[in-house]
């Protein structure tokens, strides 16, 4: 029994190791499909869409140590946020982006920018403020920080480290938005590889980003309002295009994610992956490719590419 227990674990170690050669091979060589093999990018980008149950975290990082964190989740996430962060030595965040005041994407900031070793250099909002107590709470932990909120809405655009980040909602003027609707919703473009973090956008809205004609095409989409059946229409995923679509989202009474909202990513040819299914999930780019994993998977498939 033992020689044929040391046998299949053998064979396990050989096909792990030629797996993950393969996947480095790829991984570093495979040009975007429709783009030219000349990007300048010369950094590795690591986006982790972090499980915080229902409501939305996600950690972005490049090699040259350029840190954004995209909303925190829930005040309860704020404990699970951090220890993500420190399990990565992560110093400080460049730029903190709270799409929207709703408690479920602002609560878990709270604890990062009280912590005192990571310290916050930015903190970018949508420009229309909330009114509950969470949101009291977020503000006052910005001003301890020493900072004060900065405005980000359409069309404004960023470097962020190795990345531009090109704001395309909310626009401004809008008199007492509906919150989600108003959500700062980002195309982050690294290199070849694009991903687009629409906030809590409904479909009107998503018509409206569309519509100003600034290209939304990205291979990776965090999928918006937690999949709800309200949002990711079809006319907005033909013109996303994604080849990765990223559900943040936990038990809850909304019926996040419809079953409509998953066949129609699966009808636009997108690989759904959801953050209560697998738990935390890794995007890694090389600004010509990209791959995916989760806790525990070395290789899910070999990196892909947008048409």
């Amino acid at each position: 029994m033992f020689k044929v227990n040391r046998f299949f674990l053998r064979r396990g170690i050989a096909i792990f190791v030629c797996s993950a050669l393969i996947a480095i091979c790829f991984l570093y060589s495979i040009p975007a499909r429709g783009s030219s093999p000349s990007s300048t990018v010369t950094t590795t980008l690591t986006v982790s869409f972090i499980d915080v149950g229902q409501g939305d975290s996600i950690w972005i990082h490049d090699s040259d140590n350029f840190d954004i964190l995209i909303d925190g989740g829930k005040p309860a996430a704020g404990p699970t946020v951090l220890a993500y962060l420190r399990a990565h030595l992560i110093d400080d965040i460049d730029v903190m982006v709270a799409t929207h005041p709703d408690s479920d994407h602002i609560g878990g900031l709270i604890n990062v920018l009280n912590a005192a070793d990571i310290p916050v250099e930015q903190v970018l909002y949508s420009g229309y403020p909330g009114d509950t107590a969470t949101w009291t709470n977020f503000t006052t932990a910005v001003t301890n920080e020493g900072l004060t909120l900065t405005t980000a809405q359409y069309p404004v655009e960023y470097t962020w480290g190795s990345s531009t980040a090109q704001i395309l909602n909310p626009v401004s003027g809008l008199i007492s938005p509906e919150t989600n609707d108003a959500s700062v919703v980002v195309l982050l473009s690294h290199g070849d590889v694009r991903f687009l973090f629409p906030g809590d956008i409904s479909s009107s809205v998503e018509a409206a980003v569309v519509a100003h004609g600034t290209p939304v095409a990205a291979q990776v989409l965090k999928v918006a309002h937690h999949g709800s059946a309200y949002s990711s229409s079809a006319s907005f995923l033909s013109a996303v295009n994604p080849l990765e679509a990223v559900i943040s989202v936990g038990t809850n009474t909304y019926g996040h994610p419809s079953p409509d909202t998953i066949s129609r990513l699966l009808a636009a040819g997108a690989r759904v992956w959801r953050t209560d299914q697998q738990g935390t999930i890794v995007i890694v780019s090389t600004g010509s490719a990209y791959n995916v994993t989760e806790p525990g998977v070395y290789l899910l498939y070999l990196p892909q590419v947008i048409k």
